[in-house]
């Protein structure tokens, strides 16, 4: 598969950048010094959550302008999948090799308060920059006691994209937000022949909790509290399982440490529907030989989806916070933003240059629709304290009920008994 070849790519790149970095902080002292003109010279070291090879570029071209901006100042990035950045953050800022710029998404943003640098005094101080041209759902959450620990770049529904062709293939007509659940149910069944699968599923939560909350359970409330045992969540969930197991309308996650299988599936053709966020519809553009449309996620008990977003922060230990913030406010900057709307790649947190995604996207069949609905029908993605154990806890306990291993009942049990001792 493309991502397999993209993962080896980026493991070289950790490698090669493993052996130059040196220090205690995240740049090498013999990489920065003096330049010709007098000035210094500093090069960052950005850890980064990247999913393909076109997304590496699109993150390069960021740091490429920062340096345009900035000359003294040049950009190092490692990229890493999702699974494996949440692995490796902890370990290297506990080691002392902690990166100057580093990802970091909403839901995670808590949990690593203490490891970042409060931005407020470089706020106050930047005539540029407009606070209030973020989305404020996402920057809420990377604020605490009112003081911002990072900016986001991106916010959005989640929604659900289907393949044109092969629905026409089928003669099936396409979902649109009037689509209920029973009506969702009997297209999968229609194009779960021949080989193809009416939906695909992957082993993170943060793509099937949309549909919990439609079926009328829900596993995390907005105070935070974890319960994944109510009954109407169990049947939801065990509902979610059937469509793989019973029904088979969903093939089986045969790689459940890969959070991009569902799209690494989507992307061969032969799956209807998947759901995702619009900061994914790069994948389509590069990926998809195919026409993909879109439309919201279709209602059950109750007409929902969920919002989140991700953003770029300072490590509390850099030796550079002044060029870091230099870096930061470009990479999340309206330039910067414009150019992840072109790609695809985001919907922007800034509201200013938002519409530039939906231009760029125009030719996306339902797209801006789509994202625009599923806002008014979004909610926060609620998330508990320790998130990260927490997350890890339930996608590891889900896998066993996806497989088929298990009842949703009885693993509910089991991850709720676990999350209880890791809260506590």
């Amino acid at each position: 598969m493309k991502r397999k070849k993209v993962a080896a790519l980026f493991m070289t790149m950790l490698l090669t950048v493993s052996m130059t970095a040196c220090g205690t902080g995240g740049s090498s002292d013999k990489e920065n010094g003096d330049g010709a003109d007098g000035e210094k010279k500093v090069e960052l070291r950005w850890l980064n959550k990247c999913e393909s090879e076109a997304e590496a570029e699109i993150w390069q071209q960021l740091a490429d302008n920062v340096t345009a901006e900035y000359p003294d100042i040049t950009i190092t990035i490692e990229n890493t999948d999702w699974t494996s950045y949440w692995t490796k953050l902890p370990v290297e800022l506990a080691s002392g090799n902690a990166p100057d710029l580093l990802y970091m998404h909403f839901s995670r943003a808590s949990d690593f308060k203490d490891s970042m640098l409060p931005l407020n005094s470089y706020i106050e101080k930047d005539e540029d920059i407009n606070m209030d041209d973020f989305y404020d759902g996402i920057l809420e959450c990377f604020t605490f006691e009112d003081e911002t620990y990072a900016l986001p770049y991106d916010f959005g529904p989640y929604v659900m994209y289907y393949n044109k062709d092969l629905f026409d293939k089928y003669g099936v007509e396409y979902p649109d937000a009037e689509t209920d659940w029973n009506e969702y149910m009997d297209i999968c069944k229609k194009l779960s022949v021949d080989g193809n699968y009416g939906t695909v599923f992957c082993s993170s939560c943060d793509y099937y909790i949309p549909q919990v909350l439609s079926l009328g359970g829900e596993i995390i409330n907005e105070s935070g509290e974890f319960n994944i045992t109510e009954k109407k969540t169990t049947d939801a969930l065990q509902t979610l399982a059937d469509m793989i197991n019973e029904q088979g309308y969903a093939p089986k996650i045969t790689d459940t440490a890969n959070t991009v299988w569902n799209w690494e599936q989507f992307e061969t053709g032969n799956i209807g529907m998947l759901i995702d966020g619009p900061w994914c519809v790069s994948n389509v553009i590069n990926y998809c030989n195919f026409n993909v449309g879109y439309t919201i996620i279709p209602a059950a008990e109750q007409h929902v989806t969920t919002i989140n977003g991700s953003g770029l922060a300072i490590s509390k230990d850099t030796k550079y916070p002044e060029e870091a913030y230099q870096a930061l406010a470009s990479l999340t900057g309206s330039e910067a933003q414009k150019i992840l709307a072109e790609s695809g790649r985001a919907l922007p947190s800034r509201e200013s240059v938002r519409d530039y995604y939906y231009e760029a996207m125009a030719e996306q069949d339902g797209l801006e629709e789509a994202i625009k609905e599923s806002l008014e029908i979004g909610i926060p993605y609620h998330v508990t304290k320790n998130y990260s154990e927490v997350s890890t806890i339930l996608n590891s306990g889900m896998d066993s009920v996806f497989s088929g291993e298990t009842t949703a009942e009885k693993a509910a049990k089991d991850i709720q008994s676990q999350v209880d001792v890791l809260l506590k």
